[in-house]
């Protein structure tokens, strides 16, 4: 089938991605610098950030070990782009399509300013990106990544030639498997990392930040993640972050404003119902990590009535029990608050993958109809800043960063359009080369 800008618009919208497809269909023989340069281009003027949230990204990127005048200078750097790259899940490395995105952001990035990632945690650890994982090739033997004196290489190897058995790509665990379904947001780091971190091969190894048992992960593994991508794509100026912490600091703010719309939203019961009416009843608001057959997962949690709930927990939404639940780590902000706080109150423009395009569209629509917020700000943001794709090699296996710090050689092509990057990835989203 020839893929061509018909058929790629064509064959999305049948797979039911409409926002794709006609994303795709304007610019698929586009050369990815241009497309690139106009993913970073403002078409309107935003407001101010909310002074809540510049200080919740303030104290995000504080946690991440900047000092405050540095915090305070890449807020006023993310106030002055209006760009967050917000497709990643939070996770110790990276993978294929993860290293593709970067890549495509990277290219437009304007000099002297800074990538800012704001990496998901709100998901588990067995999400599709591993993140309490090594994430690489079958390039290497599993005794090339990790030595064979490591702690548990034996149960390591096993796993790694059962998988085998089912995919190229393989991933050395940092985590016990009683924390597979556990919430990355607000997890500590298991002793397992610890013991087996010393093991790793030394290109991995030297770049990772020090650890100790019980130390913040989210923190760790943005870290060493930004160490990874700083190393594949030199002289950029990259950080990364805990999206979901920034988003749980503000709303611990916004919510003691009677007059802001996410109170309104969350404590007026009229507005509410209206709200859920458009968007639906069962929209997870936020997560909690519950017990559950002697370990911890996650659940997401909606609003009925005046009760927050999952299936395994219960609260009384009132102003004091949520914010009380925010500041304990509780209540991860979901998906829902987190876009609504970025794009449509703030103007932000939310680099994202083939899922985001969609779904922001579809916000956009909604809280048009709605009118609870601003109008202008809604109308203008751009929810169509794509970045997507899948980095591979000449056989079409994909690259990790791992892959490369390992010494795989391997270099981005160039002159490649926005379809070759794509290509790769096109049997994920039901188009039938």
């Amino acid at each position: 089938m020839p893929l061509d800008t018909k058929t790629i618009r064509s064959s999305l919208q049948h797979a039911a991605r409409p926002e794709l497809a006609e994303i795709l269909g304007e610019v698929w023989k586009m050369p990815l610098p241009e497309y690139a340069a106009l993913l970073w281009k403002k078409s309107v003027t935003a407001p101010p950030l909310e002074a809540e949230l510049r200080n919740a990204f303030e104290t995000e990127f504080c946690r991440m070990g900047f000092t405050e005048q540095v915090a305070e200078s890449y807020s006023a750097a993310l106030e002055r782009t209006r760009v967050l790259q917000t497709a990643t899940h939070l996770t110790a490395s990276e993978g294929p399509t993860f290293l593709a995105l970067h890549h495509l952001a990277s290219l437009g990035l304007p000099p002297e300013e800074t990538y800012f990632v704001g990496s998901y945690s709100g998901v588990p650890f067995a999400n599709a990106a591993w993140s309490g994982c090594l994430n690489l090739s079958d390039r290497f033997e599993l005794e090339a990544v990790i030595s064979q004196q490591a702690p548990g290489f034996a149960e390591l190897k096993r796993a790694d030639t059962d998988r085998s058995r089912d995919s190229n790509e393989r991933r050395i665990s940092f985590i016990p498997g009683s924390m597979r379904d556990a919430r990355v947001y607000q997890s500590r780091v298991p002793e397992k990392l610890v013991s087996l971190l010393p093991y790793i091969a030394e290109p991995i190894r030297k770049i990772a930040p020090d650890v100790k048992t019980g130390d913040d992960f989210t923190v760790w593994a943005s870290q060493f993640s930004a160490n990874q991508l700083r190393l594949i794509i030199p002289d950029k100026s990259i950080v990364y972050f805990d999206l979901n912490e920034v988003i749980r600091n503000y709303l611990i703010a916004v919510l003691k404003n009677s007059r802001h719309p996410l109170f309104r939203l969350l404590f007026d019961r009229k507005i509410r119902e209206t709200v859920f009416a458009e968007f639906s009843r069962e929209t997870p608001l936020f997560t909690i990590g519950v017990h559950h057959k002697n370990k911890v997962r996650q659940e997401a949690v909606v609003i009925k009535g005046d009760i927050l709930q999952s299936q395994n927990f219960q609260l009384e939404a009132s102003q004091e029990n949520i914010i009380k639940e925010l500041e304990t780590g509780a209540l991860c902000p979901g998906l829902f608050l987190t876009f609504t706080t970025l794009s449509f109150i703030n103007g932000l423009i939310c680099f994202g993958s083939f899922e985001q395009v969609e779904y922001l569209s579809e916000f956009q629509r909604k809280w048009l109809k709605l009118g609870l917020l601003d109008q202008e700000i809604v109308r203008a943001v751009n929810t169509r800043a794509l970045t997507s794709g899948r980095c591979v090699d000449e056989t079409s296996e994909g690259v990790h960063p791992l892959d490369l710090l390992l010494g795989l050689e391997w270099s981005f092509a160039e002159n490649q359009t926005v379809a070759d990057l794509m290509k790769p990835l096109l049997f994920r989203l039901g188009v039938v080369v």
